[in-house]
């Protein structure tokens, strides 16, 4: 219909919710051989995405002043969204393309009109484009998904450490990604043939 006002596709995306989840070693095949049309500081803007599970507005919204480093680990204040209780975000330094969020926070110049200008300096349809150029069905929020499921799929994963880290508050939104791990699957799985075996 022409002149209608919303998004024509159901659950907000046009091939639907992507429930998949994509592992490390596909994740570094996206980034070596993934077309990136300003480089490494797009693949930055992906390595955070894919490793802090964030928003793509809470990623976008991240200054210079922001990061810190420790010996060990990157540190990042980012406070959740949509009443969500989260201040920091932490990774081990060593972790793979790290390395690239920390020199697009150093490259990250101050100016007397922006004392503190953002490190990924660009629109949420950049973040759309980053993403659909090198997964055409997927989306920035996908990584959210992504990151919870892997979190998941350890079953030494409490449910404080799940809500420190997304700032979930209530129990449900915890519920709706237990479905997409494996994990339970496989526990399900060993329980049949146990059945045979007695």
């Amino acid at each position: 219909m022409v002149g209608k006002v919303g998004n024509p596709y159901k659950h907000h995306y046009r091939y639907g919710k992507q429930t998949t989840t994509i592992d490390f070693p596909t994740f570094q095949k996206i980034m070596r051989k993934g077309k990136f049309v300003k480089g490494n500081a797009h693949r930055s803007f992906l390595a955070f995405v894919y490793w802090f599970g964030v928003r793509k507005s809470e990623a976008l919204e991240r200054t210079k002043s922001d990061f810190r480093i420790t010996d060990d680990f990157l540190i990042v204040k980012c406070p959740a969204k949509k009443r969500g209780r989260r201040k920091l975000l932490k990774a081990p330094l060593d972790l793979p393309y790290i390395d690239l969020i920390l020199k697009q926070v150093q490259r990250t110049r101050k100016t007397k009109a922006n004392s503190n200008r953002r490190v990924w300096n660009f629109s949420a349809p950049t973040a759309w484009r980053i993403v659909k150029r090198i997964l055409p069905k997927h989306y920035p929020h996908f990584f959210r998904l992504n990151r919870a499921v892997h979190f998941l799929d350890d079953p030494t994963t409490t449910i404080p450490e799940m809500q420190a880290w997304f700032g979930w508050t209530q129990m449900k939104t915890i519920n709706s990604y237990l479905g997409y791990s494996e994990r339970h699957l496989d526990k399900q799985a060993s329980r049949l043939r146990h059945e045979v075996e007695g």
